[in-house]
């Protein structure tokens, strides 16, 4: 009885971080997710740590027009699915648009003006006014 006791008191130890990172939504991976990657999660485009900031660099082209776009995590869960709170609002190159979690916010568009690759940085570090820029890389 003791060993089955010490056996699932380790099991829960070991299981106690990795469910307290699901719940915690500032340390879930979040994803680039869109039409350029099919809404998909893909591990390229899962947003780095650059101080701050969390970022990614993606490749697009100017002659899709409009892209459409929200950063999330795997499971899209409420929490960490950010869209545009102004759905009439368009993303322009180097101006940070106000951004919300939830799912019943817009995705948001944005045009690149030119063939290459574009910078999208989610700043959550005043959590009443979380804003997304996408800027040329280079």
């Amino acid at each position: 009885m003791l060993k089955k006791t010490l056996l699932l008191t380790t099991l829960i130890a070991c299981l106690q971080p990795a469910l307290a990172k699901d719940e915690d939504p500032m340390a879930r991976p979040l994803f680039l997710r869109g039409e350029m990657n099919n809404w998909e999660a893909p591990a390229a485009q899962q947003l780095a740590q650059q101080g701050e900031l969390l970022t990614v660099q993606v490749a697009l082209q100017a002659s899709h027009g409009a892209y459409k776009f929200k950063i999330a995590d795997e499971k899209w869960k409420a929490d960490t699915t950010y869209g545009q709170f102004d759905p009439s609002a368009k993303v322009e190159a180097g101006k940070p648009v106000v951004v919300k979690a939830g799912w019943q916010w817009s995705d948001m568009k944005f045009t690149p003006p030119s063939d290459g690759q574009y910078r999208i940085t989610l700043d959550r570090r005043d959590p009443q006014h979380i804003q997304v820029t996408v800027s040329p890389v280079g």
